[in-house]
């Protein structure tokens, strides 16, 4: 069975920090789209659990951040999240770089 999208999910490789009820943890994401990203981290979270993250992306120094997101899936050391709140600004930034970057992928 093929699962469809309904938004566009871009690979990458750029760090993150997140935070939980009683920990912290760092990773790297390795696909992001608006409502979401997948990260590879040793840390290990728990799916239904909430997070606080900090996304280092590649257009600025400051991070992209994320006030709320919910842990979807996770299979070994990978793990889905949703994005839940975000500020308007950074919001807006993620749209910009995830529709940028599809363009360049699918340009000749």
């Amino acid at each position: 069975m093929v699962k469809l999208r309904s938004s566009e999910r871009l690979h990458t490789d750029f760090p993150v920090m997140f935070a939980g009820e009683t920990y912290v943890g760092e990773g790297t994401v390795f696909n992001v789209s608006i409502p979401g990203c997948a990260i590879q981290s040793r840390k290990r979270v728990q799916p239904g659990s909430y997070l606080e993250m900090r996304l280092l992306m590649p257009d600025s120094a400051s991070p992209l951040r994320v006030g709320l997101a919910k842990v979807r899936w996770c299979e070994e050391r990978r793990f889905g999240v949703e994005f839940i709140q975000m500020p308007d600004g950074d919001q807006v930034r993620l749209g910009q770089i995830v529709k940028h970057d599809a363009q360049q992928l699918q340009s000749p």
